[in-house]
């Protein structure tokens, strides 16, 4: 039976399902890109925000 404090512990490797595991290994190798990186300026840029 689960409990409110299960919720705040990640999912155990062991209990994720080989897709799950895929996509988290694809998203932690986009992330650490360096080309994936974008500045503040570029990010308001692409939203049309004005930075003062």
């Amino acid at each position: 039976m689960a409990t409110d404090g299960d919720s705040a512990h990640p999912p155990n490797e062991d209990d994720m399902l080989p897709d799950e595991r895929a996509a988290i290994a694809e998203r932690l190798n986009e992330l650490e890109d360096d080309e994936s990186h974008l500045t503040l300026d570029e990010v308001a840029s692409d939203l049309g925000i004005e930075l003062d």
